[in-house]
């Protein structure tokens, strides 16, 4: 329990100041009678009481600035603004190879500028790329079916027919490679495979809907699914390698890496028999291919909000400690190689920049050493401090740049916020005109932005700090370090070794081993829907890993992985008030609802949220059971709601990295994959496990009249 602190404002203007004044009046002068409002001397007291109570409400501020001193001594500043991210996609203009002689690659620079479309007032939104994008020619070297993979054919095109498939009896499971050139990174790629083949009729199959699967590998044996493209000029026009001509484009995942398929390494991409409705048929025969060639589209590259500012001039140094200077724009991002502040030094003859380190504190700098600190929320660069010792000496931390010499910061990169966190194909201006490039947009959701850390998260930050002592031992302990690695991180859960009597996945952790459970902090992207988001990559593990290193007993192993997600979907019949706009009612009830089953708080206004999520909601807590009667309280209570008749409860588990985007659900394929794999709950209750958090699917909200339901 807390300590309990003192209220230094105990005066009330009325009843404590007014009206004690005037019960004083009888006492210290009698003669004064007139106690009206239009009394001068009652105004007088009244103006006098103001003033007061001002005075003694400045007082009360005293406690607050000094905790906020407190934190200053402990050293916390405020985390700055994290930054969202996408991945930008380009197009051609012309696809390569240009000529089969020509295989020179289309170069995308680092730090290209893609900006967002102006809309009404407000500001345009600036990302920028990460890294180089080479846009390569993909070049085929290998054509080979499953059932004798020893064989290339892609020589032999023209010469003899190759069958995709089985040859006399197609059957599921039937597989043919294409294998391309490792040396030629084509990860990320738009390719487009043009195909050949003999005339085929009555084949069994639907044309427009092949039962076919096309995968790409993912190193280590591991394969991913890539869907062909139903965009406009991209569609599949091979009629399931049935027409004479015909051409299909994949958007090749970032992820795809080369892998050995029997033996023989390649970036492969394959074709699978497997239907996955009836409507799609099954091959009688297989297609026969007598030409296969590929071509790049375009590529795409991760992408950050963020705007480069390179080699600002800081100013000059006057000589003295502890200066400081203010960069131009904040918040900053975390600093990057080469990304540094230079000084003037006098080096053999001449006036030269000198790069200078940046450090987080000056604790262990000496008086020799180039080193700098930089408050990333407020853009301030900051040298070291003289600082008088108990003994009375004085100790410089840090070198003092000499006075009269100029100091610039070479490049760092500022933005971030949730203004970053833009709609799919919002990113669509090209800053800088690229050769061979035609357009560029981002095809999902920009995610991860967050804003500054408020004085609130501050001060809840501290207190965990301290309680965790710059240790992780206790499971709390990993928890409260986890959500300081980085800004992009909004819940974590600890599991650890239990007993082998617990039946619980928690106590299926391997002895020495710290599960750390996250959730990213995808606010926007749970608002529209967005699933995707919730996936915790590479990078964000990585860098949670490396902060809980510092601190994690030796004997630890760490392991940074997802929650168990389940999804849920609510079938509600409901009656809306007379006098309400029905389809209003029913966007209300689908937005409560997917506040409500979410695993993190998506409410933009916490007054607005129900009484089912208390002060303390995070979004869905680990393991709380869901009841359906929670489902009927909670919609009845959704404004412009009279009735609710009727609510179904249906679950699947999510995968958020198999999820796709809003955009991309009307796929038959998926839909008809996700819907057989919901489950109906016939009891009152959805059991959760520990590890397990709930999310929203697509809810199904009916509307009727009291008419109709009489009538039924």
């Amino acid at each position: 329990m807390a300590l309990p602190s003192p209220n230094l404002d105990d005066l009330r203007f009325q009843s404590d100041l007014v009206d004690g004044a005037r019960r004083r009046i009888i006492h210290y002068c009698p003669e004064w009678t007139e106690y009206n409002l239009s009394d001068p001397g009652i105004t007088l007291i009244e103006l006098f009481a103001w003033m007061t109570e001002m005075i003694v409400y400045r007082l009360n501020q005293v406690p607050e600035k000094n905790y906020v001193e407190f934190l200053n001594l402990l050293g916390m500043q405020r985390e700055p603004a994290s930054s969202a991210r996408t991945d930008l996609t380009f197009w051609l203009s012309v696809s390569l190879p240009i000529t089969p002689e020509n295989e020179e690659p289309v170069i995308v620079p680092q730090g290209i500028e893609v900006i967002s479309r102006a809309l009404g007032e407000e500001a345009q939104v600036t990302f920028t790329t990460d890294h180089v994008l080479t846009i390569t020619p993909p070049k085929l070297t290998q054509l080979r079916r499953a059932e004798d993979f020893q064989k290339n054919y892609l020589p032999r095109l023209g010469v003899e027919t190759f069958y995709a498939f089985d040859q006399t009896k197609p059957k599921v499971g039937d597989t043919f490679y294409l294998g391309f050139d490792e040396t030629r990174n084509i990860s990320g790629h738009i390719l487009q495979l043009n195909f050949e083949c003999e005339r085929t009729q009555a084949v069994g199959v639907r044309r427009e809907d092949p039962p076919w699967v096309w995968e790409y590998s993912r190193g280590n044996g591991q394969w991913g699914e890539v869907a062909p493209s139903t965009r406009q000029g991209e569609r599949d026009t091979t009629g399931g390698l049935n027409n004479p001509r015909g051409s299909l484009v994949l958007y090749l995942p970032l992820d795809m890496r080369p892998d050995q398929v029997f033996g023989r390494s390649a970036l492969w991409v394959r074709c699978r028999i497997e239907p996955r409705r009836p409507e799609q048929g099954m091959y009688s025969e297989s297609p026969r291919v007598t030409g296969v060639t590929a071509f790049t589209l375009g590529a795409s590259v991760p992408a950050t909000h963020a705007v480069i500012v390179e080699n600002e001039s800081l100013g000059r140094s006057n000589g003295e400690p502890n200066q400081s200077f203010r960069l131009e724009h904040a918040p900053i991002l975390a600093l990057q190689d080469g990304e540094t502040v230079e000084v003037e030094e006098w080096r053999e003859g001449e006036i030269v920049f000198v790069p200078w380190q940046c450090v987080d504190n000056f604790a262990h700098s000496s008086r020799y050493d180039r080193h700098f600190t930089v408050d990333a929320a407020e853009g301030v660069v900051a040298f070291g401090p003289s600082i008088r010792q108990p003994d009375g000496t004085v100790r410089q931390y840090g070198r003092v740049p000499e006075a009269g010499r100029q100091i610039r910061f070479t490049r760092y990169r500022y933005g971030g916020g949730v203004t970053g966190n833009v709609p799919a194909d919002s990113l669509q201006g090209l800053t800088t005109s690229l050769a061979y490039i035609s357009r560029v947009t981002n095809l999902r959701r920009a995610s991860g932005g967050r804003d500054a850390e408020s004085m609130e998260e501050v001060k809840v930050r501290a207190r965990r700090e301290l309680k965790a002592q710059l240790r992780a031992v206790t499971a709390e302990d990993y928890e409260h370090l986890a959500k300081s690695a980085s800004r992009s991180v909004a819940r974590v859960k600890c599991n650890v070794p239990q007993r082998a009597d617990i039946e619980d996945k928690a106590g299926r952790v391997p002895p020495g081993t710290i599960e750390i459970l996250v959730v990213p902090a995808a606010f926007d992207s749970l608002r529209a829907g967005d699933l995707t988001r919730l996936h915790v990559d590479a990078a964000l593990a990585k860098t949670i890993e490396a902060h809980l290193d510092q601190y994690r007993l030796l004997t630890a192993t760490l392991r940074i992985a997802e929650p168990t997600y389940l999804g849920v979907k609510v079938s509600a019949h409901i009656i809306p008030s007379e006098f309400s706009q029905p389809e209003v009612v029913r966007a209300r009830v689908a937005e409560a609802l997917r506040a409500f089953i979410s695993p993190l708080a998506i409410t933009e206004d916490p007054e607005k949220q129900d009484a089912l999520m208390d002060a303390t909601w995070e979004g869905w807590p680990f393991g709380r059971n869901l009841y359906v009667a929670e489902i009927f309280s909670l919609i009845q209570r959704v404004p412009g709601v009279k009735h609710v008749v009727d609510v179904q409860l249906s679950t699947r588990p999510v995968t958020p990295k198999d999820e796709l985007p809003p955009g991309e659900e009307a796929r038959p394929d998926q839909v008809s994959r996700r819907e057989a794999k919901l489950t109906p709950v016939t009891q009152k209750v959805i059991r959760v496990p520990a590890d397990t958090l709930l999310c929203s699917l697509n809810h199904e909200i009916v509307l009727a009249t009291l008419e109709e339901e009489t009538a039924i």
